[in-house]
């Protein structure tokens, strides 16, 4: 009999007692437990944070017989049974601090009762100390906190408020690390790390395993686990699809599933892993969809990008070192890609060893199509649909070199967006707008690419075809086009083989579009073969 499907489940007793499907992830808490003391890991939502936190707190109780059919069992771990104090902050009500630590004081109040106890004490610091070491009179205590970062994430619309909740955590964990002598064990996990929580400083401070290749796989499923422990429900769906009049292979519905939901990395080894909600899902139904997006829309991200729009146009490809990846020192001043690299928006493609840097874009299929919708709903408010519906012959256009067609077809879009959206346009905005629509139209684009002599704005790769993009506002296409003409940067793209479009474009304030463009073809090997410009001259070039 095929196995239930854990969607949404985060209860490892469940999942076990009811023999529902589940990817062993006990070896590694078995090592973290024997290794070390205190840990940290970040991931994004609906990563398995949650059932792997109640998975350390069973075996950290004790509770041997549950884990019969897993690795753990027949190991040499010695099951001694610990106090756990388990505390969810995403559970806690947070839009104010005084809501805040009244939700955690009973959270504490809670947890004493369940070892039979009563404890009083002027402030949740106070609180803490004395449930702990009261517990440590039996044994050494274990503390699990899951989704630290909630009071902060929620409020990133009201930084007082998220300055104020990072600022009460910052006693509460510096409250925590004094009573390392009666801790077993510590595991705190979040979406993102703020170093200024005192969670990452000071001798006994945790040791963050976000970007250890070897717990890099602890957390989501590995193409050998899908393959494994989900065959049944793989032919399930093949059978389906059979009824349904679609002859699909094992080797087809794995590739889909690859391309939908695989691609999260998250150290320098290269280990990648599927997003194990939506791959759950994808099993259930049968069919692709953006399932782990559509279960919260990142306003923070959305928000961000409207502040600093021209943040959004290097995200694809962008490089970072390792220290700014892992932490956000700032919150009003949050660094763009680092949020969006922790929150499962982006992800590792590369790393350079010499520079100790990481190439970033987006993991898959789901994720990005996602995002450059919520861009042009929230951002550009503009139907998905309608630039859907216009990508294949956008996409022919550019590389038949048919600008003045593709120009026109640009601006339809751009007279879509509210004028009100315009009010405080500068430059990087019109570029981010630009940007969008190129992606969203499937159009593999590459910004602010650094060369030898100066940054491209906007590169577009077409299977038979290069086209540069320099890009200026309130100026004139000529000036845009001599900047690229100036600086060669053409001379990148000759080893290729393909022809290469190099356009200067200027975007009007006074039109709210594309006003005055101006287009040369070269050979791929920097011949000039044809300039091109608007077949009716309306605009000094």
């Amino acid at each position: 009999m095929m196995k239930k499907l854990p969607i949404g489940i985060q209860s490892i007793r469940e999942i076990l007692e009811e023999n529902q499907a589940y990817v062993d992830k006990t070896g590694f808490a078995k090592e973290l437990i024997e290794k070390g003391k205190h840990y940290f890991m970040s991931r994004p939502r609906r990563f398995g944070k949650s059932l792997f936190l109640n998975t350390l707190e069973e075996i950290l109780k004790g509770n041997k017989k549950l884990f019969k059919e897993c690795q753990i069992y027949n190991s040499d771990y010695d099951w001694q049974e610990y106090p756990v104090l388990y505390f969810d902050f995403a559970k806690l009500p947070n839009k104010t601090t005084e809501e805040f630590k009244t939700g955690l004081e009973e959270a504490l109040e809670d947890a004493a009762k369940l070892y039979g106890m009563s404890i009083s004490g002027s402030s949740c610091q106070s609180k803490l100390s004395r449930l702990t070491t009261e517990l440590a009179q039996n044994n050494r205590v274990v503390v699990l906190v899951d989704e630290y970062d909630s009071p902060i994430i929620n409020n990133l619309k009201n930084l007082e408020v998220a300055e104020q909740n990072r600022d009460f955590m910052k006693d509460f964990f510096g409250t925590l690390k004094s009573l390392d002598k009666y801790l077993k064990f510590t595991f705190v996990t979040g979406v993102s790390k703020f170093s200024q929580v005192s969670l990452f400083s000071g001798p006994n401070n945790l040791t963050d395993i976000t970007m250890d290749p070897r717990y890099a796989t602890m957390m989501g499923y590995t193409e050998i686990e899908l393959r494994q422990c989900f065959a049944e429900h793989v032919q399930s769906i093949i059978i389906k699809r059979s009824e349904d009049g679609e002859k699909v292979t094992k080797d087809q519905i794995f590739e889909e599933v690859r391309e939908w939901y695989n691609g999260y990395r998250f150290s320098d080894k290269i280990a990648s892993v599927y997003n194990p909600y939506s791959t759950l899902r994808f099993l259930s139904a049968g069919k692709p969809e953006s399932y782990w997006y559509s279960t919260g829309t990142p306003s923070f991200l959305i928000d961000l990008v409207k502040k600093y729009p021209q943040s959004v146009i290097p995200l694809k490809g962008t490089a970072a070192l390792k220290s700014t990846l892992s932490d956000i020192s700032k919150l009003d001043r949050i660094n763009l890609p680092a949020l969006m690299f922790q929150t499962g928006y982006l992800t590792i493609k590369d790393y350079n060893p010499n520079e100790d840097s990481y190439s970033l874009d987006f993991p898959n299929r789901e994720v990005k199509e996602a995002f450059f919708n919520s861009l042009l709903q929230e951002f550009t408010e503009v139907d998905p649909l309608e630039v859907n519906r216009a990508a294949e012959e956008v996409r022919k256009d550019l590389e038949n070199f048919d600008v003045e067609s593709f120009v026109n077809k640009m601006n339809i879009h751009f007279a879509k967006m509210a004028y009100q959206l315009f009010s405080k346009a500068n430059e990087g905005f019109y570029q981010a707008v630009f940007f969008t629509f190129l992606e969203k139209s499937g159009i593999t684009t590459i910004a602010e690419m650094a060369t030898n002599i100066g940054r491209i704005d906007l590169i577009c790769e077409m299977p038979k075809a290069t086209c540069i993009f320099e890009l200026k506002l309130d100026k004139t296409a000529g000036i845009a086009f001599d900047q690229a003409k100036f600086k060669k940067y053409r001379e990148r793209y000759t080893h290729n083989g393909k022809d290469i479009l190099v356009m200067g474009i200027n975007f009007s304030s006074k039109t709210r579009n594309i006003g005055t463009w101006k287009g040369v073809v070269f050979s791929s090997s920097l011949q000039s073969t044809q300039e091109i410009v608007p077949t009716k001259e309306n605009h000094n070039l």
